[in-house]
């Protein structure tokens, strides 16, 4: 399971490194030939990326006006718009961008929440969305009564495939690449914007030829480059396009078939109808995502069921699939849970689930490896760290790792590009060349950086205490090139600085950088004793004496 990844045990080996000593985080570098790994980087921590910008839960400020209920920490908000409020007179008249749509853009981002967008034209028990000009020029409907009743558009009828093709055009043209929309919702057709008309009795199969939706879909691939989209069903001439993701408005109810449904196969649920579309791998490039089936939130009074975080929830039977099974098998960055945010929302148990289960949910990036070594360029160190994506998703904008260092000589600053392709559990590494070591002798502070996301809720780490940085010390270089470094007492010049108090009879420590003189000399040894006179011979005369030894 996610949290389990996140809460993994992070570990690295140490090995001797060329000339820098690095103390940060309580990995202590000393000096040798290739580089050094830190072995102590901060734990895993999945609390310190909580709010992180762009995935997690979420609720409509429509729903709940703000200041609403935040014991489930949230960074986006999602609005219904009825294409009447922002086109209504003529096919040019688009006052509502500024009227409508701008005033909740800002309240947003007031707030520092991304926002995901959906217009709509048919919405079940509410008045039409359908833009008043198209009415009065004789557009048709189908009256229907279930779902609450309504009225859905002639989706043949070409005036209104032509106010569709103008809409998603000035809505490209205006909005596409905003700081404050994380994504728009392709909707606009069927009930609720979901893309069908179902009726028990069938009568609605046909109100949406698969001419039009192809035509929406071309017409929204024309208007947006940069700001990502999504579809309710994996139709066709989006799966061929990779900016298309998904939303699945039944999450845990139709989402996963098979063993996850109690056994049973329904191939029209929401990842068997992906998986048979080809867009099963859509989700490295196209943001996952939808609305917890509102029976399963557990708030609404005219349900009986239990929300899925609560204990008796019955994951595993028919219509009641596992949300972190569901999370983890579609890669889902968010979610609409409108009863996280309402009323007392969830308390006890079900809100340490809802909270764990929008942790869970996106991108989560660790700091799993720094290596440090002597550069090539003279006085300078290369520092290569390992970035790796311990969540279910990607950051989906452009997403860099920032390296912040200062020393007596200035400060530097290094960024790289690339974290935003790192995909679910995988890594990338950054190298940082020839980094002066006068400008980078204290702190280095690894951060993330996105032109996507709000100064006040930048991403946060998955570790450490807040999640902010990670920073770690560095020493500046050895000066003592002329010993041989990486191995103890090894003999150096009396022109080497480090060894040059010992002169030529120093010996130069390369682990600690000082100079110890050599061992004083052995004694020489005690010169040999004399050797012993042979024994007398018979006979022979020794000091004057008879032959017998004797006076």
């Amino acid at each position: 399971a996610p949290l389990a990844k996140l809460n993994q045990t992070m570990t690295g080996q140490h090995r001797v490194g060329c000339g820098w000593g690095i103390l940060g985080l309580v990995a202590a570098f000393t000096a040798a030939a290739k580089g050094w790994t830190f072995s102590n980087l901060p734990a895993s921590n999945p609390n310190a990326a909580s709010g992180n910008p762009m995935k997690g839960l979420m609720t409509s400020p429509s729903w709940s006006a703000w200041p609403y209920l935040q014991t489930v920490p949230s960074s986006l908000e999602f609005y219904y718009v009825p294409l009447n409020a922002i086109m209504n007179t003529g096919p040019t008249d688009f006052s509502g961008f500024t009227t409508y749509l701008e005033p909740k853009l800002a309240d947003s981002a007031s707030r520092n929440m991304h926002v995901v967008l959906r217009f709509w034209l048919d919405y079940p028990a509410q008045p039409t969305g359908v833009p008043q000009y198209l009415i009065d020029g004789g557009l048709t409907f189908n009256t229907y009564t279930e779902h609450g009743g309504g009225q859905s558009p002639d989706y043949t009828d070409e005036n209104l495939l032509s106010a569709l093709d103008a809409f998603i055009a000035e809505l490209g043209n205006r909005y596409d690449g905003d700081q404050r929309i994380f994504t728009v919702q392709v909707g606009l057709l069927g009930f609720w914007a979901e893309w069908h008309t179902w009726l028990s009795t069938g009568a609605g199969d046909t109100w949406i030829p698969a001419t039009t939706k192809d035509r929406v879909i071309t017409s929204f691939d024309a208007a947006f480059e940069t700001t990502k989209l999504q579809v309710r069903v994996p139709w066709p001439a989006a799966v061929s396009k990779p900016k298309f993701g998904y939303h699945d408005d039944s999450f845990a109810y139709s989402t996963l078939d098979g063993p996850a449904n109690g056994g049973v196969t329904t191939p029209w649920f929401f990842w068997p109808q992906m998986l048979s579309a080809g867009a099963g791998n859509a989700w490295p490039t196209g943001v996952q995502g939808g609305e917890l089936r509102p029976e399963l939130q557990g708030c609404h009074t005219w349900s009986t069921e239990l929300s899925v975080f609560n204990d008796n929830y019955a994951a595993g039977t028919e219509w009641h699939q596992d949300f972190q099974l569901c999370v983890d098998t579609t890669h889902a960055t968010y979610m609409i849970n409108f009863c996280a945010f309402s009323g007392s929302g969830y308390s006890g148990s079900e809100l340490m689930r809802a909270q764990e289960a929008s942790l869970n949910m996106g991108y989560a990036f660790q700091v799993t490896n720094i290596v440090a070594a002597d550069s090539a360029t003279s006085n300078a160190v290369d520092i290569t760290v390992t970035v790796s994506n311990v969540g279910v998703a990607p950051f989906y904008y452009p997403l860099n790792l920032v390296l912040s260092c200062s020393g007596p000589a200035g400060s530097t600053q290094r960024s790289g590009s690339g974290v935003d392709g790192i995909t679910a559990d995988s890594s990338s590494q950054f190298v940082f060349s020839a980094i002066p070591s006068a400008e980078c002798e204290g702190d280095v502070t690894l951060t993330l950086s996105s032109s996507h996301a709000y100064p006040g809720r930048p991403v946060k780490w998955a570790q450490g205490s807040d999640g902010t940085s990670v920073v770690v010390t560095l020493t500046p270089p050895s000066t003592c090139t002329p010993c041989t470094l990486g191995q103890q007492n090894s003999p150096c010049s009396s022109d080497d600085d480090c060894c040059s108090t010992c002169k030529n009879n120093g010996k130069c420590d390369a682990y600690t950088e000082t100079c110890t003189s050599p061992p004083p000399p052995s004694p020489p040894p005690p010169p040999p004793s004399p050797t012993a006179p042979p024994p007398p011979t018979p006979g022979s005369t020794m000091g004057g004496g008879n032959g017998m030894g004797m006076g």
